[in-house]
């Protein structure tokens, strides 16, 4: 299920004082299976591109056409093009207001008018999928949760509408480095599985270094760059012009190279890094001196 982008532009409040364009001519296509991580400092768009996903927002000019719905056609029902495509909004544990977890899960559900057991049967599987235990938790307030567990139940409930496409706005925002890890990794098994393709927003280059299959980065409103994180992470400069870093392995790599250390340009992941450093030590990852 293709997502196609075709010279979209969006401008707020047109034809007032207070216009200001938010995208700006942006042509892209995410593909069956693809981790998109979309990458930009604040105010670059990307949260006004993956608002346009759904349907939530619509083109001030061009076209977001999703399996083959075209969003701004008069006449799409933007209820199918939201079953194709679930957002989980920046701190969507905010959103949450059932009295228990299997309830809030099963609102989206509910209102697409399932029968009672095929909605049991997506709250469970739903939980499943983000590492709930519905014995557990299923029965109790989300608000007695961890900031965590909120964000899993908020994630479930987006899933048990069983979208194609997953869109994370900023999935991690807020929470101490555990659980950073611990969504982090629910993500990576969640694309792993198979059947899904996944966009998550992000300021983090350390996040989605080792996560996504393909980056997009933003600037002003425009793509400044896509490509694999490998080939993104090698364009340090522009990266660094338009207010973005790169992964901590590869900063660490380029000031040993600047030092004087013989280490590969595209050095990006913390493994790789330290990999490449015992290489120059002569020594193995499993501890043994090479020869020399």
């Amino acid at each position: 299920m293709p997502i196609q982008i075709e010279h979209l532009t969006h401008t707020y409040m047109p034809g007032s004082p207070f216009s200001a364009v938010a995208l700006n001519d942006i042509s892209l296509t995410i593909e069956d299976g693809e981790l998109i991580g979309l990458l930009g400092h604040t105010g670059s768009g990307k949260t006004t591109l993956v608002q346009h996903l759904n349907g939530l927002i619509k083109p001030t000019q061009g076209r977001v056409i999703v399996d083959g719905l075209d969003i701004s056609q008069k006449g799409t029902s933007l209820l199918d093009v939201r079953k194709k495509v679930g957002l989980v909004f920046q701190y969507p544990e905010y959103q949450l207001f059932e009295e228990t977890v299997a309830k809030d899960i099963a609102f989206g559900p509910k209102n697409l008018g399932l029968s009672q057991e095929e909605i049991d049967q997506r709250v469970r599987t739903a939980m499943e999928k983000v590492g709930l235990d519905y014995e557990e938790v299923a029965q109790r307030s989300p608000f007695e949760l961890s900031g965590g567990q909120m964000r899993r139940v908020a994630i479930a409930g987006v899933l048990a509408m069983q979208p194609k496409v997953l869109v994370l706005d900023e999935p991690t925002a807020g929470l101490d480095p555990a659980g950073r890890r611990s969504i982090l990794d629910m993500i990576r098994q969640l694309h792993a599985a198979g059947g899904l393709t996944v966009i998550m927003v992000s300021h983090s280059m350390d996040d989605i270094s080792t996560l996504a299959t393909r980056l997009i980065v933003m600037s002003k409103g425009q793509v400044a760059l896509t490509g694999t994180p490998r080939e993104v992470f090698q364009h340090r400069q522009q990266l660094s012009e338009i207010g973005l870093g790169v992964p901590q392995a590869a900063e660490l790599a380029h000031a040993l190279r600047e030092a004087g250390l013989d280490l590969p340009e595209d050095i990006y992941t913390a493994e790789e890094a330290f990999e490449a450093i015992l290489q120059l030590a002569g020594i193995t990852s499993k501890g043994e001196a090479g020869v020399c």
